[in-house]
This record gives C-alpha cells, structure tokens and sequence, in this order.
C-alpha cells in the first residue's frame, strides 16, 4: 500500500507503475508491448507521454463536469416552462455524452456522390425485392393507410425502403443522450434542445414509453426516422392502440408517414416527376430558376422522353425544371409531390430517389437517358476554391461553404453563359480546371 501511495504521489507514476511491475514478474517473464516500447523510450518522452495521458483524463473529467452542470441546469429549465421535475429527472438521469454524434455531426466528407450513385442504390435488387414482398406482406396495411391520407403504397414503401431498409437499420442510440449531447456542446445547441423538449411533450402524454426511445446517432426513430419535433406533430397511432408505435408496428409507422405527406399538400393523382427531353439550343437557365405550366413548357419545344404528346390533365400543371447532372445527363420536370417529399428530406437526390424507386415497384422505368457517369465529383475542397474564384470574377457565390446551394449554382449559371456553355449550374472536374485557370 506504502508502495503504491508513493508511485500515485510521483509526477512520473504511469511510468513507474509499469516499470514496477515489470519488475516484479521476475526476469523469467516477457514484458509487455508497451512495457518494452517505454523501456527504450528517453526519460523526456517517457514524460511527455505520461503528461499527454494525464492531460487527456482531465479534459474528459472537466467535459463530464459541465455536462452534469448543464443537465442540471437544463432540467431547472424544463420545470419552469411547467414539465413535470421527476419526469424529467428520470429523462435526464442516465444520459452520458454521446462521442459517436459528436464526430459524424462535425464530420465533412472529403466527397459527396454523385447524384446517379444515390439513386442506383435506391433502386438496388435488394432493395426492389424486398420492397415487393412488403408492398405483398402488408397489403391491409397499405389499403387502410391510402383510403385515410390518399399516398400511394409505393411511394412509403420507398420511403420505409430509403430510410431503414424496411425496418432493418433503424439505429440503436440512446435518443435521449445523443439530444442531449447536441444541446450540450457543438454546433447544433438548439437543435438538440429542441428535440429533446418534443421527447419530454411525447413522454408527459403518453404517446411513446422511454424504453422505446433508440434510433440513429443524429436523433432520428422508428421505420420511417422521425426526429422528436416531427415524431411529436405527425406521428399517428393509427391502430388506437394507445402507443404510437414507429418502431415495430408498420401501421403507425406508414400511416404517419403518409400524415405527415398529406398534411405537407401531397396531391392525389399528381405525378412526382418526369424525364423530358429540351430542343437543341435550349435556355438550360431555365432549370431550378421559374415555374411554368407544362403547356408553357411545352411552347418552348419540351416533351415527354417517351416521345409522346402531354395530356390534358397535365397541361396546367405548374412544374419546375431540373437538370441534376447537367445539360448531358437527364432532364427531368419536377411537381408539387416532388417538393412534398423534399419536405421529408430536403435533397434532390433523396427525393429522386424515391420517385425512382417507387415507380420501379410499380413495373415503370422513370428515367431513360443515362448518366454521364465518367465525371469526376468535385472535393469538398475544391468546391470551396471554386466559391472564391467564382466570386473574384464577379459571379458572387455568397459565401465560402464548400456546399453548392441555389446561390452557387446561380453563380455557375452565370460564368457558363458569360463564357458561351450551356448554363446548367452543374461543375465537374474538367470544367473546373477550366474555371480555375480562367
């Protein structure tokens, strides 16, 4: 005891304690790995090493002290906009620091797929098959939930597909520790007290039990990923069976998520989306810049791909254009449905890839042109540089995020036709070289 009071008590105790018991297995036995590499390790790195381990410990202990000190003041805030102490408490007791969340919500991928990777894994064989099983398996289920909200099976059979591979990967993180590691620290403070304030409403009413609170690392449950707000405002107990069960039970799970579609204005008998093919000399900056009824389109020579002519159900209905991979990959004229689903997940490639994947349930092919798959995608990097340069030539991108957004395809537009190239707002590797060294 005398013996391990003075190691603590020394600056160098790691290496001591180690060097220590070394010793006292006798020359017989091998020492360890690490024994060996400090063995031949100078003094000086010997205590750099042991002071960087110290340090590591300390910063951990003082992160485990704030966080205690917020959950504390947190719940004294929850009580005083009127939710139940102990409930709370209870709510708040066991939840620790989620790491995980705190380094893929910090995390920038070096490179983002390309739009034609997302939907050809949408439309994976697994996926299609499995999804043809569940359109079979839950039938009652989908004839229930379409007579009430009037969203076609295929397309929440692609959104269960899409979000959780039909209930497979729905994430086993504790909700309520990765909130409150958001709310705690990191660049998402308010989101994560907002969140966690929605659970707390979910929990005072009864609507879901604590046990039932696991899904992905960014607060995200059930089938369908709903985060608590969403969960709180759309989530339906469908079968009345006083639970509102998004984990397990496909009833509430699709019937919400077909709530939430209809109650975002998702119209019934309208399409999502289609391929169109544009005439030679077409104004590309058109696409993501007006709205205009199909017939208004369709005076500017754009028709279906089929090659047939537009009915006359479609012809006032207003419709975006799109081109996602440029003026060389598809076209595509998106609806009212489209921006519904956006409404689920704010992505182009997200809501593609449900319309994609939902016609293929159906037996329909949505897009005919291919891709043009040999471009290579820009870095996270060189979108950045590409934000500058552009703006330095007077195309203002509006920031410097390495994130194309409206602006800076609004920016890309501009140099294109400043330049003679069809103003598409799409930007490879080949035309980037080109913007770099303009």
């Amino acid at each position: 005891m005398a013996f391990a009071t003075a190691v603590i008590m020394i600056h160098h105790r790691y290496t001591l304690l180690v060097l220590a018991l070394t010793a006292l297995q006798g020359c017989a036995n091998t020492p360890t790995a690490e024994a060996q590499l400090r063995g031949s390790q100078p003094i000086e790195a010997q205590e750099a090493q042991a002071e960087t381990i110290d340090s590591a410990i300390s910063e951990e202990e003082a992160q485990q002290k704030r966080f205690e000190a917020w959950k504390t003041d947190f719940i004294n805030r929850a009580a005083s906009k009127g939710y139940d102490r102990s409930l709370v408490e209870g709510a708040l007791r066991s939840a620790t620091i989620n790491e995980r969340a705190l380094e893929r919500d910090s995390d920038q991928p070096e490179f983002t797929k390309p739009v034609w990777s997302y939907v050809d894994n949408a439309v994976s064989v697994d996926r299609l098959n499995t999804g043809t099983a569940k359109l079979i398996a839950n039938e009652t289920v989908f004839n229930d939930v379409e007579a009430r909200y009037h969203v076609p099976r295929h397309i929440l059979t692609s959104i269960w597909g899409l979000e959780t591979a039909y209930g497979r990967i729905m994430g086993t993180h504790d909700i309520i520790s990765s909130l409150a590691t958001f709310a705690f620290e990191g660049r998402r403070t308010e989101f994560g007290e907002q969140q966690l304030f929605a659970v707390l409403d979910l929990l005072q009413k009864n609507e879901v039990r604590a046990d039932q609170l696991t899904g992905s690392w960014a607060g995200a449950m059930g089938m369908t990923q709903f985060i608590p707000t969403t969960f709180r405002d759309y989530a339906v107990d469908f079968n009345r069976d006083g639970n509102k069960n998004l984990w397990t039970d496909p009833y509430d799970a699709l019937g919400s998520a077909a709530h939430y579609l209809s109650r975002h204005g998702w119209r019934k008998g309208e399409p999502v989306m289609t391929e169109v093919i544009v005439p030679t000399g077409f104004d590309y900056s058109l696409a993501e810049t007006s709205t205009k009824t199909v017939d208004e389109w369709a005076s500017l020579g754009v028709r279906p791909v089929t090659g047939q002519a537009w009915t006359e159900e479609l012809g006032p209905l207003n419709a975006e254009m799109i081109a996602p991979a440029g003026h060389r990959g598809p076209i595509i004229l998106t609806f009212k449905n489209f921006y519904v689903i956006k409404k689920y997940n704010n992505s182009t490639s997200y809501a593609m890839g449900i319309t994609v994947l939902a016609d293929a349930l159906r037996g329909v092919q949505t897009l005919k042109t291919d891709w043009p798959r040999e471009d290579e995608p820009l870095s996270f990097d060189d979108k950045k540089a590409m934000q500058v340069k552009l703006t330095q030539l007077g195309f203002d991108t509006k920031g410097v995020d390495g994130q194309i957004g409206p602006n800076t395809r609004k920016a890309i537009r501009s140099w294109q036709k400043n330049n003679g190239l069809p103003a598409d707002g799409y930007m490879e590797q080949i035309l980037f070289k080109r913007l770099m060294t303009s």
